[in-house]
């Protein structure tokens, strides 16, 4: 594999188009060199499995689009600006031609890396006789104490999302029932149909919004990524804290809307337990809720209110969710998030 090993890191060079002044020196030595300019880092990591986590035939421009975008989203979580990345590929032997499927990943990979500004540092790629794999990890910068993390919630806050919730896990439901692997198939008018699978395959990390929102004073923060139930749980846990949540305050697409109609099982299924939405999770202080409005109707994000942080007690301990319908507190799912299990 070695001679191709070097055309396929050769011709990833020569697809970048982006460069920035922090970077010294970046692909094609034994390593990238950087400089922050003391600025903090922030480092994430996703390994994505074909068969997994994503379908072995999907497009690979969509593939490249979201490998990255999962991994900016952890930065955009945090509050970080996304500045640079590594790739790791292990590509099945024998299996395709990889220059050419090289060729359209990167298409969509630069497509987000051009809109985010985002460099292409280093990586590796190897042969496998296991499924195709890829490693990204994301590295982001921040000034001063402008970070968000799953500990920084309190009592009191306001519980706010940013987009909609439940697109993804609809357009996958609907592929697995084209595929005949379960799921459910509803009866998406095209035009939905396309817009569910683009919110699926291409999501947009909120990086700008996420350092704004760290910039203004929000200090809990976490990105949707297997779901809206798990991943605030994540942040009840981390925070020590509980929470109420109203299932029908849950923003949705009209689509999504459309579909799901005044059954809240249907809001269980996707917008509540439903993963790969890459929308932000906050925990945001009443005082700031103003400011975080503001800065959302700026760039034109919608940002919704969907619950409060509330102190831990006997019948909610830390880490805990109170679930209302309608105003009517109703029972947990027995599957609080998305598993990678396809």
């Amino acid at each position: 594999m070695a001679g191709r090993e070097f055309a396929l890191i050769d011709k990833l060079q020569g697809m970048q188009r982006i460069g920035r002044g922090d970077v010294g020196l970046g692909m094609g030595d034994d390593a990238a060199l950087l400089d922050p300019a003391g600025r903090k880092l922030a480092v994430s990591m996703d390994t994505l499995v074909a068969g997994r986590h994503f379908f072995a035939d999907v497009d690979p421009a969509d593939l490249g689009w979201k490998a990255l975008a999962v991994n900016l989203s952890d930065l955009a979580a945090m509050g970080a600006e996304a500045a640079w990345c590594l790739l790791g590929l292990a590509l099945p032997a024998g299996q395709r031609d990889w220059e050419a499927w090289l060729a359209a990943f990167m298409t969509g990979w630069q497509a987000l890396a051009q809109l985010r500004q985002v460099v292409l540092v280093g990586g590796d790629t190897v042969a496998t006789d296991g499924p195709l794999t890829l490693s990204v990890t994301a590295l982001g910068l921040w000034s001063g104490d402008a970070v968000m993390t799953r500990a920084g919630a309190q009592a009191g806050d306001g519980i706010w999302v940013t987009g909609s919730l439940g697109d993804a896990a609809a357009a996958l439901d609907a592929a697995f029932a084209e595929r005949g692997m379960g799921g459910m198939m509803a009866d998406w008018s095209p035009e939905e149909r396309h817009f569910l699978e683009q919110r699926r395959l291409r999501p947009s990390p909120r990086l700008t919004f996420g350092r704004q929102a760290a910039a203004l004073g929000v200090r809990a923060g976490i990105d949707c990524s297997d779901g809206f139930l798990a991943d605030l749980g994540h942040i009840l846990e981390a925070s020590g804290v509980a929470a109420h949540v109203a299932l029908d305050a849950l923003p949705v697409s009209a689509a999504v809307r459309r579909m799901a109609g005044p059954d809240p099982q249907l809001w269980t299924r996707w917008p509540l337990s439903g993963g790969d939405d890459y929308e932000l999770i906050l925990g945001v202080a009443p005082a700031l809720d103003e400011g975080l409005q503001a800065r959302a109707r700026a760039l034109g994000l919608a940002l919704t209110r969907v619950g409060e942080v509330v102190a831990p007690g006997r019948d909610l301990p830390a880490g805990s969710v109170q679930l209302s319908w309608q105003g009517s507190v109703i029972p947990l799912p027995a599957q609080g998030g998305h598993e990678h299990v396809f």
